[in-house]
């Protein structure tokens, strides 16, 4: 499974969206940013030791990644695949 990085929306925050156009969203806070860039691969660079900084850093990585494909961390692939096996259900309902 592949997801796509997308974002930010007015409000800041940032998505990962399957091909079906079902969104996770990443992140929610300023502080978020670092945590969500190194689940797709960002490295804080040595020596950068100052909070905001790293913040700083981590959101132009994302930036720069907008519209990407990423292997999803664990949790967002189970949020898929939660809702892909919701739909399956709702679907053999119908018939």
């Amino acid at each position: 499974m592949l997801v796509y990085l997308e974002g930010p929306d007015d409000s800041g925050y940032w998505f990962l969206s399957d091909e079906d156009g079902n969104s996770f969203r990443f992140v929610k806070n300023h502080e978020d940013h670092p945590i969500a860039a190194e689940m797709l691969g960002w490295k804080k660079p040595e020596g950068l030791d100052d909070e905001e900084a790293v913040i700083m850093d981590s959101l132009d990585w994302l930036m720069e990644h907008i519209g990407e494909e990423f292997k999803p961390p664990a949790h967002v692939e189970a949020y898929f695949k939660e809702l892909f096996d919701k739909d399956d259900g709702e679907d053999d309902d119908e018939e």
